[in-house]
C-alpha cells in the first residue's frame, strides 16, 4: 500500500515543481536584454490617395482599415511584435510578425513626431476574389502565402481623438510586393506606401533609452522589391 502512495507523492511533488517554475518571471529565468521601445497602437485608419483597394473595396465605409499594432525594440536592436490590418472587402493582413528595425526617428520638439521603420513578414486573406479567395492565399503547396512588408508608424493620437494635433496627425505608411509601385525613401511622403491617417484610435511609441543607444543598420529604403 505504501508504493502506489509514494509514486503519487513524487508525481505531485514533479507537477508543484513545474508550476512553481512557470510560475517565476521571465525575466529571472533568463535575463534577455531590456526594452528599448514599446510600440502600441489600433483603431480606424483612413487612406491618403492612393488606395490601394480602389476597385474592391464595395463595403460601407468606403477607404478605411482595422488596424493594430505592438511591438518592443530591445536595447541590442531586435524587435519582436505582430501588426494586423483589415480592409473591408478586400484583404486583411494577418499573421504579421517584424523582423527588423529599419529606422528611428525621435522628436525634435512638439513640430515632429517619434517614428519607427519596421521590416516583417506576413501572410493574407483575400476578401475581394482578386487573388483567388475568399480566403488564405497560399503557395503552390498549398502553404499560406509568406511576404515582407515595410511599416513606418507616426505616433499621436487619432484625427478624431482628443489631443490630436492637425499639422502632425498619426499615420502608418505601408508596403509590400504586391502595394508597393516604387522606391520610398523612409519618412518621405512617397507614392509607393499605402498611406493611412489614423482616425479612431493611436499610435503610441515609448521611447526608454537615447536612440543612439541602440544598435541597428540604419536604411532609408525599403528592401521590399514588387512583383515583376
Amino acid at each position: 500500500m505504501q508504493g502506489p502512495r509514494y509514486r503519487l507523492s513524487r508525481s505531485a511533488a514533479v507537477v508543484t515543481a513545474a508550476v512553481a517554475l512557470a510560475l517565476v518571471p521571465a525575466a529571472v529565468q533568463a535575463q534577455g536584454p531590456p526594452v528599448a521601445i514599446r510600440i502600441s497602437g489600433g483603431g480606424v485608419g483612413e487612406f491618403l490617395d492612393p488606395n490601394p483597394c480602389d476597385g474592391f473595396n464595395t463595403e460601407a465605409p468606403f477607404g478605411e482599415s482595422n488596424f493594430a499594432v505592438s511591438a518592443r525594440i530591445d536595447a541590442d536592436g531586435s524587435v519582436d511584435g505582430h501588426f494586423m490590418c483589415q480592409v473591408k472587402g478586400c484583404v486583411v493582413i494577418v499573421q504579421g510578425v517584424f523582423t527588423e528595425v529599419l529606422g528611428i526617428d525621435r522628436a525634435d520638439g512638439p513640430a515632429d513626431q517619434d517614428t519607427v521603420f519596421l521590416l516583417g513578414e506576413a501572410a493574407f486573406v483575400d476578401l475581394s476574389g482578386a487573388a483567388g479567395g475568399p480566403g488564405v492565399v497560399r503557395d503552390e503547396d498549398g502553404d499560406p502565402y509568406i511576404f515582407d512588408f515595410c511599416l513606418e508608424l507616426r505616433e499621436g493620437p487619432g484625427s478624431g481623438q482628443a489631443g490630436h494635433s492637425d499639422d502632425l496627425p498619426a499615420r502608418f505608411f505601408y508596403a509590400d510586393e504586391v502595394t508597393l509601385l516604387g522606391g520610398p525613401d523612409f519618412l518621405g511622403l512617397d507614392d509607393g506606401f499605402d498611406q493611412e491617417e489614423i482616425r479612431k484610435g493611436h499610435i503610441s511609441i515609448d521611447f526608454r533609452v537615447d536612440v543612439d543607444d541602440i544598435p541597428f543598420d540604419r536604411v532609408e529604403d525599403c528592401p521590399v522589391e514588387p512583383l515583376s
